[in-house]
Parts: structure tokens; sequence; C-alpha cells
């Protein structure tokens, strides 16, 4: 038996940025309810719809979306007439944490013992499939919070990320200790977490890519370049002109990067900017340091239009921020 659920998108700035959902054995029209609903519209599918139930866990944190999730056998669909072009592409990374499951993306196929993982593009039709009782960890988060270009993720799309050889031993228990305590992932330490998590899921397509051989003279350049964005964001000197120059291109092949990827030069380094930035001002231990201090730290040298950026993209002032993240009450 398969439904659709016709939902919404991911989260936008103005959106909380931190927010913990659960509920506990549904069964499955109300599966269909909330799964199917949960950011992307997904079609569902069940053998048995009366012994059918699941259980749901999901913490938002900045806009990144976690999820623990644990069922009967079901079958998930990402269906191409239910994917709408004028929405942002996310990407989905799925870690088997119980059961065996199976991924289809892009004329590949990943079967998914516990312990390991495999990513999936939400702009293109994929599939998964649980033939049993499953659980897994499920993080939805944009393209762009992620350190790889596009053309170089394509490649890995529906792959096995092992968590039994290389570098997925030491990355993919960090993740199942992530599922285990996510109701500890709130406020600055949730985010210094997800910020781990993410250069760590970065380092693991990096081995998967090297491995398969499939590396592309772009995907290597642009990996290049926003590595180093990434270690210089403090110094207000960072621009266009100053990258090209430390890695010997012109300032148009340095765009035409970006360009491939959906992005600016500028863009991305304000975006990665404002994002330590927010972390510093939700941390408690920072909280002697003024506005301004923090913001010089990342990168910002006039006050006023760091505040002026800050607040088109949080919906809200670095001090409105700051305070009601340090008045706030931690979830229960």
């Amino acid at each position: 038996m398969m439904f659709n659920g016709q939902g919404g998108m991911p989260m936008s700035a103005h959106d909380p940025q931190y927010s913990m959902e659960s509920h506990e054995s549904v069964g499955f029209d109300e599966w269909v309810r909330l799964v199917g609903n949960r950011f992307v519209p997904l079609a569902l599918s069940t053998g048995s719809p009366e012994t059918f139930t699941g259980t749901i866990r999901t913490r938002t944190i900045g806009g990144i979306c976690v999820t623990d999730i644990a069922a009967s056998s079901h079958s998930v669909h990402r269906l191409s007439n239910a994917i709408r072009r004028d929405k942002n592409d996310h990407l989905k990374l799925s870690m088997q944490l119980e059961g065996t499951g199976l991924v289809m993306q892009d004329g590949r196929s990943a079967h998914l013992n516990p312990g390991d993982a495999a990513i999936y593009d939400t702009s293109r039709p994929y599939t998964l499939e649980y033939g049993g009782p499953m659980r897994s960890l499920v993080m939805l988060f944009p393209h762009s919070m992620l350190g790889l270009s596009a053309s170089m993720v394509h490649t890995v799309t529906a792959a096995r990320l092992a968590g039994d050889t290389g570098i997925g031993r030491v990355i993919c228990p960090f993740m199942q200790h992530m599922a285990e305590n996510l109701d500890q992932l709130e406020g600055v330490n949730g985010s210094r977490i997800m910020h781990s998590a993410f250069e760590l899921i970065t380092a693991l397509l990096s081995s998967e890519i090297q491995a398969t051989s499939t590396r592309d003279e772009h995907g290597v350049a642009f990996e290049s370049v926003r590595m180093y964005i990434d270690s210089h964001l403090c110094d207000p000197d960072l621009n266009t002109d100053s990258i090209a120059k430390t890695h010997f291109i012109s300032t148009r092949q340095l765009q035409y990067l970006f360009q491939e990827e959906g992005l600016t030069v500028s863009g991305y380094i304000r975006s990665r900017r404002l994002e330590r930035c927010r972390i510093d001002l939700e941390d408690s231990a920072l909280q002697e340091r003024t506005v301004l201090q923090i913001a010089q730290a990342g990168g910002f040298v006039d006050l006023s239009h760091f505040s002026k950026l800050f607040k088109s993209t949080y919906g809200r002032t670095p001090r409105e921020h700051r305070l009601a993240h340090l008045r706030a009450v931690p979830l229960q």
C-alpha cells in the first residue's frame, strides 16, 4: 500500500533555530502524515499497514534537521513529479543504526548494515527500502553546508559509506553516539557539535571519492578554495582578489568555480562569517565579549553593516539574538 505525503520544505532563516519533536509508536496513516510531509513530499508504502508502527524523534539545530527514525518494514520514494525546481536543493545523509536498508539513486544502490551510511539528493528521485524492523539517523541540510562541490557529491550518491573500514570506523561511531544523545543537542553546544559532524561527513565523503577515483579538476579546485576561506574568515581583507592571488588563478576563474556550485565568492564568505558569529553570540562562555568584538573576530569591520546583514539573515539583530539565547530555558 502506498500513500503520498504533500508537505513543506526546509525551514527558512526566520524560523526557530532550535526545536525538538517526538512521536512514539504511531500507525501507518499517522506515519504518512509525519514522514511524508517532513521537508519534501515523499510517497510511502508498506506491505502490512495494519501492524505497522513507527517512532520518530527530530532535533532542528540552526536549520539542520537531525531525525532518529525507528519503524516496521516499509519503503520511501522521492518521485520525480513531486520535485519542485523552484525550491532549494538539500542533501540527506542516512546512517543505519539497526536492521538493514537499501538506498537507490542515480543508477546506484547501496545495501546498508548497522554503522553504514549513504548520502542522497532531494532534488532528484530516490528510493529507500527496509525489509524488516529498522532504525536510522537521517540528517537533512542545504548542500552549501557541506564542504564539497556538487559535482563531487553527485558521484557518490547512493554509495555505501562503510562504518567498519577506513575512516568510517572513526566517524560512524561519532554519528551513532549523536543519535543516542539527540536530546542533548541544544544551544551553542549543539551548534558546535553539528559543525564538527559536518567536518567529519566531508572527510568521509572525500575518502569515498578518492577511493573511487572520480575526483574532477573542478571539484578539487573548489574544495581547496573552500577550505582556505573557512580557515581565513577572521581576515577582514579576505576577498575575491586575495583568494585568487593566493591560488594563482584569475578572479574570473575563481568566480566560475563558485558559479558552477550556484554560489558567489562574496556570498559564501558572508554566510560562513555570519554562521560563525551566530554560534559565538549564543555561547554563554563568550558573553563578556561585545557584539563588536565578536563581529571583528568573524571578519566584519563595520558593526552597523554586520547588524544589518545579521538581521536580514536571522530575523533579529545580533543583540536581540544573543539576549534570546542567553535567557532561553533549555528544552526538555
